[in-house]
């Protein structure tokens, strides 16, 4: 992991952590409400699914902003059905790593924009709504 990390900063992200214990990922997570996790499924103690479980606590919106790095071809779609978001094949690619982290962390940022525009609206329909419902009837 302190490959990709150092891959992502010579790319310009510069909010990069790195931890190779997967207990400390979802504090970390908690903590920073990363755009992006690159978690590969092969840890010591605890599974990249036991940390994406984990991960669903903090992100109860259903988005999980993981991509998982594996060499297990048939783990693949077992990752995307826990809820990642794409997935690396290892040896990974440099230059796919960049442009798949590119786009996740667009979309990432895009879903965060579109929640917080969902939750203003719905604050701004109902003081509407209860705003029409305190006028008197007049007929």
């Amino acid at each position: 992991m302190l490959l990709l990390a150092g891959i992502l900063r010579v790319a310009g992200y510069t909010s990069v952590s790195s931890a190779t214990n997967p207990e400390k990922v979802y504090n970390l997570h908690r903590t920073n409400r990363y755009a992006l996790i690159l978690l590969d499924l092969e840890m010591p103690r605890m599974t990249g699914f036991e940390v994406m479980e984990r991960l669903t606590e903090i992100e109860t919106d259903g988005y999980l902003p993981v991509i998982v790095i594996t060499a297990h071809h048939d783990k693949r779609m077992r990752a995307l059905k826990a809820g990642a978001r794409d997935f690396l094949s290892k040896p990974f690619d440099v230059a796919e790593l960049q442009v798949r982290v590119h786009d996740m962390v667009e979309a990432r940022l895009l879903h965060l924009r579109s929640t917080k525009l969902l939750e203003a609206t719905r604050k701004l329909t109902s003081a509407r709504d209860s705003k029409e419902s305190s006028k008197p009837v007049v007929g």
